[in-house]
């Protein structure tokens, strides 16, 4: 039998076991250093050097054991093979059985850190709509991978022969691009200025809560720290006159180093991203230590996302994002396509929509109006007016420039999303342009479209105002402030679009 051969059940390669023992040391060295903690020093007992050591010794020694035998159930309980075109995994002492039709499985990924590299291993995961966990994770050679992927495009034209019409009138029309295969290299240095443009409010919310964490921890302190601090504080005023200037310069170094490892982060994970599109499937891979990977079916995508804030549209860079059906598994966002900086929204439109796609003609439109505004500052209304009451009623008059500005930018927040806010019907897809402060656009094919609905408010009787919601199988869109009108007129032509597709597929 060839090692390629997954007609009966097998075990993955011996490699497999030394990448299994080495995730085992790594996850359990947290809990296992944490109790040798305890074990020394939840103790009055004075220990010597020579016993200390000995308690390390035996703690080292149960870990490793307990990393050892672990390792080894997952790989010598763990089996799989394919039978019937199913992907069949057989684990665990009682033999749990998992299958899984290869036609169904949505996104095929891959991970390959340092020890996956180090032993020319792949570590391969397999998700389908219907889990509500990750079903399959298997660690494979090269040639049993490529002998998996060759079985699992080997069953993907199958499937799509079988759907092939018999009549020409029968053949619904795809928007689907007739090229070869294309591959692009995204640049790094795209990658870095991405990653910086878009992630400001978040370094500045990691920085408030440093920041409360700090004050929290002062509130908490005793009243004798408290004092010694204050009297340290007066006894050498005379060189604190800076303090401000310190204090704001140390901000901005704090935030400048949160900025920093969040870049750091989003470099390590997306480095020398390349993408490989052709007429049926897309592949990327991306990565600086660890290789991550995601393999997906054209008909795998469920909107396509593109974002430009301010500085990405000033730099010349957007955000895309290849967006999948959901399915619950902890490391989801791994298998959508996220591409910071470079700007190649028409190429990935261009593959999902068609060559056209930028020449469809508008069906129906529908525009939001005022009442988003209100929505996005219902929360900020009420606290700044309480935070002006407490400023008031403590004589801080100074600092009510604080909440005044933050309504600033929220009205300005909610004047910009109500400026974009709307859903426009063209003659191939759906676009639904949304966003504050960035300039958002999500595009759905209308076979993709699975829940439509209209949401009357209790506004609704006095401005004629209703909310459109649009969902798919992996993302969902609520349009808000619609005139009643226009959002039954796009309603109904989604309704009967919908219908008319069923009938078509009958």
């Amino acid at each position: 039998m060839e090692k390629s051969d997954f007609s009966v059940p097998r075990r993955m390669s011996k490699s497999a076991f030394v990448i299994l023992l080495v995730k085992g040391l790594v996850g359990y060295a947290g809990p296992f250093i944490i109790w040798a903690l305890l074990k020394l020093f939840n103790t009055d007992r004075q220990r010597s050097f020579m016993e200390v050591m000995r308690i390390l010794l035996f703690l080292f020694i149960c870990y490793l054991v307990f990393s050892v035998v672990t390792a080894f159930i997952s790989y010598y309980y763990k089996k799989y093979y394919i039978k019937n075109g199913n992907l069949i995994l057989i684990y665990g002492f009682l033999k749990k059985e998992t299958t899984i039709p290869l036609q169904k499985v949505q996104s095929l990924r891959t991970r390959r850190g340092f020890m996956y590299r180090l032993l020319d291993m792949k570590g391969v995961s397999f998700d389908t709509l219907a889990s509500k966990e990750e079903e399959v994770e298997l660690i494979l050679d090269y040639k049993d991978w490529d002998a998996l992927i060759e079985r699992i495009e080997q069953q993907e034209q199958a499937l799509e022969e079988d759907k092939q019409p018999v009549e020409e009138d029968n053949i619904i029309r795809e928007a689907k691009p007739v090229t070869n295969k294309y591959t692009l290299k995204l640049s790094n240095l795209n990658l870095i200025k991405g990653a910086f443009c878009q992630n400001h409010f978040r370094g500045m919310i990691v920085l408030l809560g440093i920041l409360f964490t700090f004050y929290d921890k002062i509130l908490s302190a005793s009243d004798r720290i408290l004092n010694l601090f204050i009297d340290y504080v007066n006894e050498h005023a005379d060189y604190t006159s800076l303090s401000v200037t310190v204090f704001v310069i140390f901000l901005l170094l704090l935030y400048v180093i949160v900025m920093v490892l969040w870049i750091v982060k989003v470099f390590m994970r997306y480095y020398d991203m390349e993408v490989q599109t052709d007429d049926t499937q897309l592949f990327f891979e991306s990565g600086l230590i660890t290789r991550f990977s995601s393999r997906f079916s054209y008909d795998k995508v469920c909107t396509v996302y593109v974002k430009q804030n301010i500085l990405e549209k000033y730099l010349g860079c957007c955000t895309i994002m290849l967006k999948q059906a959901f399915n619950a598994t902890e490391e989801k966002d791994e298998s959508d396509v996220k591409i910071y900086g470079s700007n190649f929204s028409g190429h990935f439109l261009n593959w999902w929509l068609g060559k056209d796609y930028a020449s469809s003609q508008t069906i129906l439109s529908a525009k939001s109006g005022k009442g988003v505004i209100g929505y996005t500052m219902r929360f900020d209304l009420p606290v700044c007016l309480i935070v002006c009451i407490v400023l008031c009623y403590y004589h801080l008059y100074p600092w009510l420039a604080i909440p005044v500005v933050y309504m600033l930018i929220s009205l300005l927040k909610g004047i910009l999303a109500a400026r974009r806010s709307c859903i426009t019907l063209k003659e191939d897809y759906i676009e639904i342009h949304n966003g504050k402060l960035a300039d958002i656009r999500n595009y759905i094919k209308y076979t993709n479209v699975e829940v439509v609905s209209l949401r009357q408010t209790p506004f609704t009787p006095f401005f004629h105002r209703v909310n459109l919601m649009v969902s798919t199988n992996g993302t969902s869109f609520k349009v808000r402030s619609l005139k009643e009108k226009e959002a039954n007129d796009v309603y109904e032509f989604l309704i009967d679009n919908s219908r008319s597709q069923e009938v078509t597929e009958m």
